[in-house]
């Protein structure tokens, strides 16, 4: 039985016969290119060895031993492609890209504007070469604007969209959410927008180009407090992990070193439920001292009793009870949590990969299901530049020959 699929044939993907040509970089594009390759599309990641992807230098590395090919998030961003390595500071290595580019449905980069044009890449170009192919360039402030040129990653674009101001404790300075937080928001609306270009392209047989800001993105999910900044006059802040309305929403601490549960009371139900389960954890005059109106109007003084009462229980026993008496809640889960989770195992989340350096892994699946469609993660990360020959003699028609010649000059890595 093929993981992922239940019936344990070998359906086709969504993007089956979609062709990818891959420059991204990172997170913010590697996770757009990831969803196609996750789901039939054949992508091939073209890098150099004197220009690796930069998430291949950073950690945390397999047995904690760095190198090229032994990075954990890059593995992660990377599952069924392909890479290329090709020097494109040669008009060879760029002759290559070209005919490269014929072959693509969709051409992928998240470089800072401009990087294309240095390599005579560009859009304009990119448009002759291939007319029908979709052209989708991420980057953090897009291609006009004041800010358009400047280098810039996922903390700063998360800073500029608001994120940092809206996180934190309300007396302390903003605080940095974990990860470069437009690189997780960005890519959902790139593949909308590349699929939508894909419909379009089914009608009238021409690619477009597709140009999209991650701060602007990252911008758009704060449209409620926008608006209630405009409606209001008042300026939204920090809240913690407060949330106006409900009788409780917390992370509350648990018993054992760095372990919490998360709990959301919204209704008046939903209290009274929450006291008769920390009767059982200790929680005996909870009921009687605070009710639920209470709860709405003494948010410190509640989220301190009922934390009292919490960091005496086990998290994931008290999650249980919480959970069958309806409150909704869920245990802290640290990254080592993660793959002995039962409902992520359940699901089939984690698919086994063999990787030619760190043996066989779990990848993170999709967290998305197609019922007729399935994805299906075919291969673990590529090693940089491991298929170069493969591409260039089953995409390009390469001979041999040809194909040992730009080696030998550098050509191809």
């Amino acid at each position: 039985m093929t993981q992922g699929d239940p019936t344990g044939q070998a359906a086709p993907g969504i993007f089956s016969g979609l062709k990818v040509l891959d420059f991204t970089w990172a997170a913010a594009g590697p996770i757009v290119t990831k969803q196609f390759a996750d789901n039939g599309a054949e992508v091939v990641k073209i890098e150099s060895r004197s220009h690796p992807d930069s998430v291949r230098l950073g950690g945390p590395f397999f047995e904690a031993k760095p190198g090229i090919n032994r990075s954990g998030f890059f593995a992660d961003f990377n599952s069924s492609k392909k890479s290329v390595a090709i020097d494109l500071g040669s008009d060879e290595g760029r002759d290559v890209v070209g005919r490269m580019v014929r072959w693509a449905d969709v051409v992928a980069d998240n470089f800072r504007p401009g990087v294309l044009d240095r390599w005579g890449l560009g859009h304009d170009r990119l448009s002759e070469i291939n007319p029908r192919a979709i052209l989708v360039s991420s980057s953090l402030y897009g291609e006009g604007g004041p800010w358009s040129r400047l280098a810039g990653f996922g903390a700063q674009g998360a800073a500029a969209a608001g994120i940092h101001g809206l996180t934190g404790w309300p007396d302390l300075p903003p605080a940095l959410p974990k990860g470069a937080y437009t690189d997780s928001v960005s890519p959902r609306y790139a593949m909308a927008a590349i699929t939508a270009a894909l419909i379009e392209r089914e009608r009238t047989g021409l690619g477009q180009r597709i140009e999209l800001s991650q701060v602007e993105t990252t911008v758009g999910i704060l449209a409620g407090q926008l608006l209630q900044w405009q409606l209001t006059g008042r300026a939204p802040g920090r809240d913690g992990n407060r949330r106006p309305g409900r009788r409780l929403h917390a992370v509350l601490p648990c018993a054992g070193e760095d372990n919490w549960i998360a709990v959301d009371v919204r209704t008046d139900d939903e209290w009274r439920a929450l006291c008769r389960v920390l009767v059982d954890f200790g929680g005996e005059y909870l009921a009687d001292k605070l009710s639920a109106v209470d709860a709405l109007a003494r948010a410190q003084e509640v989220e301190e009793l009922v934390a009292a009462v919490t960091a005496a229980a086990d998290r994931f026993a008290l999650m249980e009870r919480l959970q069958a008496a309806g409150v909704p809640s869920g245990a802290v889960l640290k990254g080592s949590d993660l793959l002995a989770d039962p409902r992520l195992r359940n699901r089939r989340h984690f698919w086994a990969l063999e990787h030619a350096e760190m043996g066989t892994l779990d990848y993170n699946g999709p967290a998305y299901r197609f019922e007729k469609t399935p994805s299906r993660l075919t291969s673990a990360a590529p090693l940089l530049g491991e298929h170069t020959d493969e591409v260039m003699r089953d995409v390009l028609g390469m001979d041999a020959g040809t194909i040992a010649r730009l080696r030998a000059n550098g050509v191809l890595q």
